[in-house]
């Protein structure tokens, strides 16, 4: 579990100062803390950070020398300045369940035979936090034409101790083959997708 260094806020800067000083501020809240915690990261550490890691890790952060295990909530951006923001972490108790948020990504689409689709880019869940997860990797070469892969298919859809908040018939993968793919069936997948993301489902 890696670890990122934090001080305790300066609340005597405003936090446009603090991000011209190289800092990115952010809160850590939890269960048996009275009041949250105003902590101040520096950006080259987060930049860093967050090549290998997404909103839904699992980590430790050490503020002025104390460790909090937590998990990172959320994370705002700036895409015109191309700047980290602000950071939310909520800090874990092994008996208490937190909601997360896994990536889903589709490695090797580029190696398929078929023509793949999917309607689910983002898991969400709630656990304990010796099972929390950021993201789930799925080989699409691994599966065959015709293949159908849900929700309810998935290995953490069936680990007792996770509570899976998105529908379980989302799709995950399907794999049509291209030679058979008529351009009314690309046209009825394609307005499935959107209907899908309109709902919030994708």
């Amino acid at each position: 579990m890696e670890t990122l260094k934090a001080n305790v806020r300066d609340m005597t800067k405003k936090a446009k100062r603090l991000r011209r000083e190289g800092f990115i501020t952010g809160s850590i809240c939890g269960r048996d803390m009275k009041e949250s915690l105003s902590i101040q990261i520096p950006e080259n550490d987060v930049l860093q950070f967050m090549k290998s890691h997404n909103v839904g890790c699992k980590m430790t952060l050490d503020v002025d020398g104390k460790s909090y295990v937590v998990m990172l909530k959320n994370v705002d951006y700036d895409s015109l300045t191309s700047h980290y923001i602000n950071m939310d972490f909520q800090q874990l108790e092994a008996d208490e369940k937190v909601k997360g948020t896994a990536e889903v990504i589709l490695e090797n689409e580029d190696r398929c035979a078929g023509f793949v689709t999917s309607n689910c880019t983002e898991l969400e869940y709630e656990a304990y936090p010796k099972d929390i997860f950021d993201r789930i990797v799925i080989d699409v070469t691994k599966y065959p034409i015709n293949t159908e892969l849900k929700v309810r298919d998935l290995d953490v859809a069936k680990n007792k101790d996770i509570t899976i908040l998105t529908p379980l018939d989302t799709s995950v993968l399907h794999i049509a083959e291209h030679r058979h793919m008529k351009a009314e069936e690309l046209a009825e997948i394609a307005a499935e997708e959107a209907e899908a993301a309109a709902n919030g489902t994708k």
